[in-house]
Formats: C-alpha cells, sequence, structure tokens
C-alpha cells in the first residue's frame, strides 16, 4: 500500500511539472539602439537566427511553472539582456526537470551587433546565418550547433557536449571541451584554429584546400590522421604530427586527451 501511495504521489509531482502554465512572449529592438547582445540561460534551448529586418527580435516559448516570467528581456544602454532562470530551485521536487522547457529564439539583422555572449547551464544552442564580429560561448552542458556563420573572432568553451560548426568563417577561433566530440566541417581557412579537448574526437574539414597554414596536431591516447594536400610534414608519429602548406602563415593547432584527431581538405 506505502508502494502505491509514493507512486501516486511521484506520478502526480511528474504531470503537474511537465504540465506547467504556456508560457509565450515576442519582444523586438530596433538594431540601431543596440550592438551587444548577452544572454544567461538555465535550461532552455537557445538559437540564433538571421533576421529579415532591422530589429533584434527575442522570442520565447515554454512552460510557465511560477507567476514570475521564466525568461526576461531588459535593454541596458547598447546592452540587450536576456535571462532565463530556473524556476524549480527550491521546491519540493529539488529543481528536476521533466521534458523539454522551452526555447528562446534571438533573430538578429546582418552586420548589426558587434558581440554577442551567451553563458549556457544546459540546453541546445543553434547559431545560424548570422555575422557577428566577436562570439563568446561558455556552455556547461548541451549541444551546440553552429551553421552559415561568419565572425572575427570566437571563444567557445563546453563542459559537456558534442560541438559541430559547419560552413562558417572563422578568422580567430578558440575552442576548448571537457567532455565532448567537436567537429569542423567545410570550414574557411582562418587566422587561427585552436582545439583543446580533454575527452572528445575531433574532427576538421576544409572547403576550399588550405594555400598558407602551420598544422600542429597531438593526441595522448589515439591516432592523428592528416589529409592535407601539398602538407610538408616537419614531425610525425602515430600521436603527433606538425606540418606546413605554403608559408604556414595560419595556424591550426589542435590537442585531445582521449580522443581520434582527423583533418582533411
Amino acid at each position: 500500500m506505502k508502494k502505491i501511495v509514493l507512486f501516486i504521489c511521484i506520478s502526480c509531482l511528474c504531470f503537474t511539472a511537465a504540465c506547467g502554465e504556456k508560457f509565450e512572449m515576442d519582444q523586438s529592438y530596433s538594431a540601431d539602439n543596440v550592438k551587444r547582445i548577452k544572454v544567461y540561460n538555465d535550461s532552455w534551448d537557445v538559437r540564433f537566427k538571421k533576421s529579415d529586418s532591422n530589429e533584434v527580435t527575442v522570442s520565447m516559448e515554454g512552460k510557465q511553472d511560477e507567476d514570475n516570467d521564466p525568461v526576461t528581456v531588459q535593454q541596458d544602454e547598447a546592452t540587450l539582456i536576456v535571462k532565463q532562470e530556473s524556476q524549480t530551485e527550491g521546491s519540493f521536487i529539488g529543481g528536476f526537470t521533466f521534458g523539454k522547457n522551452g526555447t528562446i529564439t534571438i533573430h538578429v539583422p546582418e552586420s548589426a551587433i558587434n558581440d554577442m555572449e551567451l553563458i549556457n547551464k544546459s540546453g541546445n544552442i543553434e547559431i545560424n546565418e548570422i555575422s557577428i564580429p566577436d562570439i563568446q560561448i561558455q556552455n556547461g552542458s548541451g549541444d551546440g550547433k553552429i551553421e552559415n556563420v561568419t565572425a572575427d573572432t570566437g571563444k567557445f568553451s563546453t563542459d559537456a557536449g558534442m560541438l559541430s560548426v559547419m560552413d562558417s568563417s572563422f578568422q580567430d577561433l578558440n575552442i576548448t571541451s571537457n567532455d565532448g566530440e567537436v567537429i569542423m566541417k567545410e570550414i574557411e581557412e582562418g587566422n587561427s584554429l585552436s582545439i583543446d579537448t580533454d575527452a572528445g574526437d575531433i574532427s576538421v574539414s576544409y572547403k576550399n584546400k588550405p594555400i598558407s597554414l602551420t598544422v600542429m596536431a597531438k593526441s595522448d591516447s589515439s591516432d592523428v590522421t592528416l589529409n592535407l594536400e601539398g602538407l610538408q610534414t616537419e614531425e610525425g608519429t602515430e600521436k603527433m604530427k606538425k606540418g606546413m602548406i605554403g608559408e604556414g602563415e595560419n595556424r591550426l593547432d589542435l590537442i585531445s586527451n582521449q580522443g581520434i584527431i582527423h583533418i582533411t581538405d
């Protein structure tokens, strides 16, 4: 009997948590007054997409378990600040999440924003078809997908989750990952690309064949494979390879403590 009562109680809690009130909101801001975007996200999915207008639009859709809005947006001079905070902390169920909570979608006008910063505790990240000089992402857990993005500089760090960068161009990009695969596909040759993973494979392929590149790839536990046309190998072992294409003006540095490294043009 006690087991039955306990099961009913847990089921009720699960049902209540999963069936919170629906939350929807859209807010728009003129790109003339917004030059940077900062997002602090607890658990929702976050998406950045290209805007067809001259406005930065923040669209939110998800669950609301308390009277306060789960997502707030405010403008501090030229900075747009988006915050999503968990509404279950301190409750009886201790912050458990049942199913998908919600999604924040930010539409960004082309070449209108100077820099973007995302601090993400959990939740998936998507950035698609935008052009921003500087992008910074700090990710706790969740997969990241970046596609058709152009930026001068990028700095991505993740504790857990796969990161995929496709058909994009960065002049200087630094990626660090504690646990998760890093995939760079159809990317443009830039000034500097640095990837350092603790536990995770690294895969890099170029959209066009590199013409001036210095390469260093090292794995402490697995093989390193380089298939780059015109690469002159300076040093080579199964787990460590160095080489140069052309004058070697640009840099590619890859390190994985526990993972396979594969590079191809």
